[in-house]
């Protein structure tokens, strides 16, 4: 005998949804109407599942930033990473991690590859005699800025613009900047990837390097960190007499203008010395 069930003491035969923060049945003109939010969006749910939770706000979509709450957990769940939950260094970590992993296994990251050696890209920039084939894997190697920089650069240009960003957003933008060449990219040998990802100061030299790195730096200006300009600066200063004059590349004290700007929210200013020292280096944006 199927066991009944019950909502504020009426049976329900229905699946269950929430308007207004309220367990209620719902016909199925109502959901093709998008007069309600499903509790969940695929297939049917039981009531048992969680009806320990009936009495609780489980989802709630009337703020801006939409969170999941649980009386036995000690936190809530948010759907978007905010200035404010990125307060927490391990959370930022997390999410950007959690994203870039997400997008190394996306069907998009490897169609890119795919796409990238479709164009002649099938040999090691740094041993040219070893091309991709059934027992030799070449890598693709982000240069001058690894991935996790490249996310972290986008992260930091949405929240310092649009307050938040979700992972999918972060992970389709990312995919997205790959897409139109953007993401400075090359590709190595296993040994020779291993080497320039750990090496601080290893990069590869412009005129091996794929993408118009210039135009993601310009476009996301407002994500950069002194890290990230840090990085940018020393490639510049390693390779400024290879890299063509045609590339309209930002200057090397505005990047650090915007790293400063970022950082504390204003343009860096001259500061006065009270007593007499050697001078830094004063940038400003123009």
């Amino acid at each position: 005998m199927e066991e009944k069930r019950y909502i504020n003491g009426k049976e329900v035969t229905s699946p269950i949804y929430f308007i207004n923060n309220d367990p209620k049945t719902v016909t199925s003109e109502e959901i093709i109407n998008n007069e309600v939010i499903p509790l969940v969006t695929s297939g049917k749910q039981e009531l048992n599942e969680y009806n320990s939770y009936v009495d609780y706000e489980i989802i709630s979509s009337d703020t801006a930033n939409p969170y999941i709450h649980s009386p036995n957990a000690p936190y809530d769940i948010f759907f978007y990473l905010t200035r404010e939950t990125a307060a927490d260094p391990e959370v930022y970590r997390s999410f950007i991690k959690n994203a870039e992993t997400r997008f190394r296994r996306s069907k998009e990251y490897k169609t890119y590859k795919s796409y990238l050696m479709s164009l002649g890209f099938t040999r090691s920039q740094s041993m040219g005699n070893i091309e991709q084939s059934d027992i030799v894997d070449i890598e693709l190697h982000h240069n001058i800025l690894n991935l996790f920089d490249d996310f972290i650069l986008i992260c930091e240009h949405c929240l310092n613009t649009v307050g938040k960003i979700s992972t999918f957003d972060l992970i389709y933008l990312v995919t997205l900047e790959h897409q139109n060449n953007r993401i400075p990219c090359c590709f190595l040998d296993v040994t020779s990837h291993q080497m320039y990802t750990n090496d601080p100061d290893g990069f590869i030299p412009p005129n091996m390097t794929f993408g118009r790195w210039w135009e993601l730096l310009s476009k996301y200006r407002y994500g950069i960190t002194f890290e990230i300009a840090e990085k940018v600066n020393k490639y510049i200063d390693k390779y400024r007499n290879q890299i063509p004059i045609s590339i309209q590349i930002m200057p090397q004290e505005q990047i650090l203008s915007f790293a400063y700007y970022n950082e504390y929210g204003c343009y860096q200013e001259p500061i006065p010395m009270q007593i007499p020292q050697q001078q830094s280096n004063i940038f400003r944006l123009e």
